[in-house]
């Protein structure tokens, strides 16, 4: 399908790394939200545009039971190659709708209305995303792929081979594995990413985060029969929708904690980077007390949707936990810079050491 020329761009929704998201108004008056790749290709990353076509796959395969939690494909196009793709699709505008990352920063909500979308949004992920899929590729290459070519990246950073080459290092007072070291240890010595191909497969959400999930507040009534809450912007960015129902609730709590966006803010205090001392000593640690967190202190996102996911899913391996939690931190790092790189990687870190029970 073609992309329709004669429309008129409203306002940008989200600036995304290798996408962007913008209000758009037909030739009729009618509003939609159309997403598509950046150009040039060079700036939508090594996986911008087949992770886009994934999504458009991923919401046409839907069966029209689970489409429910979704935004229906109103219009999309595929101009084909690789090196000037011209990708996207459209889907409906929600005016009622806010996205749930914006009502956690500013407090939108009080506690009995987070708990109300807690519990729905359990009942979503759980009952129509999360089905039985079993993973058509290998999440352990995957993962071996990503955070090996991220550390092969990073070390054209100048400030960051005194972390990275590390055998072993200090990091909030606690001997334990350079990140590479510690990486190597998990990929050769023990079983942990061959066990990733055996967990058994769910469909996931892919890119769970609070900002990717559509609430209509209480107080904004609507007589539609638009659900209350939907997702967007399924599969991650390196084009991953199945694999074990961890990877969702992983990115769910980093985002609803005020982890995540802490990284991306860099409210975080860093040492270590410009010591000149023979030991490598590290520190790492967000402010919590910034003010753009006070949010996610004084109102609770996450527990009732852990406790939900324990009910549906499971006790799960903390070991893997973190091995998920390692593997976006050192992936991001790739794509950040400055502290927030940084950040990211004593993250990365601090996870892989924590699969090797050498952190807590």
């Amino acid at each position: 399908m073609s992309i329709t020329p004669t429309d008129h761009a409203v306002r940008t929704l989200k600036d995304g790394y290798w996408d962007h998201t913008a209000l758009v108004r037909q030739p009729d008056g009618s509003l939609r939200v159309r997403k598509s790749n950046k150009h040039p290709t060079t700036t939508s990353g090594p996986w911008g545009t087949e992770s886009l076509r994934r999504e458009i796959r991923y919401l046409l395969d839907l069966s029209p039971g689970d489409a429910i939690c979704f935004p229906s494909v109103l219009h999309h196009w595929d101009t084909l190659g690789d090196a000037d793709a011209a990708v996207g699709y459209e889907m409906p505008y929600y005016p009622t709708h806010r996205d749930a990352g914006v009502l956690a920063r500013e407090e939108q909500l009080d506690q009995a209305e987070i708990d109300r979308f807690q519990d729905q949004l359990a009942d979503l992920l759980f009952g129509h995303v999360h089905v039985p899929a079993p993973t058509a590729e290998s999440l352990s290459r995957h993962f071996d792929q990503a955070v090996t070519r991220a550390f092969e990246g990073l070390s054209a950073d100048p400030m960051l081979p005194r972390l990275l080459d590390a055998e072993r290092l200090t990091l909030n007072g606690t001997v334990m594995r350079g990140p590479r070291a510690a990486w190597q240890f998990i990929q050769h010595e023990t079983d942990m990413l061959a066990e990733l191909d055996q967990e058994p497969g769910v469909r996931l959400h892919g890119d769970f985060f609070l900002e990717n999930i559509l609430w209509r507040p209480l107080s904004l009534h609507d007589q539609s029969a638009t659900p209350a809450l939907i997702m967007i912007d399924p599969v991650s960015v390196a084009g991953i929708s199945r694999g074990p129902a961890l990877f969702d609730l992983v990115k769910y709590v980093s985002y609803a904690s005020g982890e995540l966006l802490a990284l991306r803010s860099e409210w975080v205090e860093l040492d270590g980077f410009d010591a000149t001392t023979a030991d490598p000593v590290f520190s790492y640690r967000i402010k919590w007390q910034a003010p753009g967190l006070r949010p996610f202190q004084n109102r609770d996102w996450h527990s009732r949707f852990t406790s939900a996911y324990l009910d549906h899913h499971g006790v799960w391996d903390r070991r893997r936990y973190a091995l998920i939690d390692g593997y976006f931190s050192a992936a991001m790092a790739l794509n950040t810079r400055g502290h927030q790189r940084q950040a990211r990687l004593l993250k990365a870190t601090l996870e892989f050491n924590r699969v090797l029970g050498l952190a807590v």
